[in-house]
């Protein structure tokens, strides 16, 4: 039982404060609703997730996934119609949808170029000869 002395130091709760509301959003910057296409590369053996963009602002975004997977960590998202490549951070995963906070934006067009130097040099090593053997050292 609560004393009356203690009865007397307890505040009603407001209705009106963004707290006590269950879907007020108390983000400083509004998300804006969206549909996206996406897709994510996650995991040491980089895995690839179809996904669409549900909300998203300059920090973050909310994602619904294609598949039942568990994401953590860092992750590559690649917007599909713009081809814009983010770094990102898991934040939250409930279910089929993940929240990011988006880390860096990576310029694809250098990702590419060192990528096709990866193949290049690759296929040097693979067409490299043997050295002669003229039984010289």
């Amino acid at each position: 039982m609560v004393s009356k002395a203690r009865l007397g130091k307890l505040r009603p709760m407001s209705t009106g404060s963004k707290s006590a509301q269950p879907d007020a959003d108390r983000r400083s910057i509004q998300r804006e609703r969206c549909v996206l296409r996406c897709r994510i590369t996650y995991g040491l053996w980089n895995e690839v997730v179809d996904a669409i963009i549900r909300d998203l602002h300059e920090d973050g975004a909310r994602i619904r996934l294609n598949s039942r997977v568990v994401v953590t960590g860092r992750l590559r998202l690649e917007i599909q119609p713009s081809a814009a490549v983010h770094l990102a951070d898991v934040a939250w995963q409930h279910r089929d949808e993940i929240g990011v906070r988006l880390v860096a934006t990576l310029d694809e067009t250098v990702e590419r170029q060192i990528e096709a130097l990866r193949r290049a040099g690759a296929r040097m090593r693979q067409s490299r000869s043997p050295a002669p053997n003229d039984g010289s050292y």
